[in-house]
């Protein structure tokens, strides 16, 4: 079965999506970068996955979001509230 182009709302949701969590990851967090991020944790979320989420171009799964909160420490509702509409 062919995979679904994404429209340009599901886009703009992706793209903003990985705006927040670059700026909980570099901002709230104090990360410098996504590899530190991602090294420490490794188990939660892989270091492809994490970049492409950030570039907006990862349309993830729920487990992947549910990872990516507790990472963050914020619930899943706060990473994606607004930001689709």
């Amino acid at each position: 079965m062919p995979t679904k182009k994404l429209t340009k709302q599901e886009k703009s949701f992706f793209i903003d999506l990985g705006k927040r969590v670059e700026n909980i990851i570099k901002g709230k967090m104090k990360y410098s970068s996504y590899d530190a991020f991602s090294l420490e944790h490794h188990g939660e979320i892989g270091k492809v996955t994490l970049y492409q989420i950030c570039e907006g171009k990862r349309d993830m799964k729920v487990s992947t979001l549910l990872r990516l909160s507790k990472t963050q420490e914020v619930s899943p509702e706060e990473l994606i509230k607004d930001l689709w509409g």
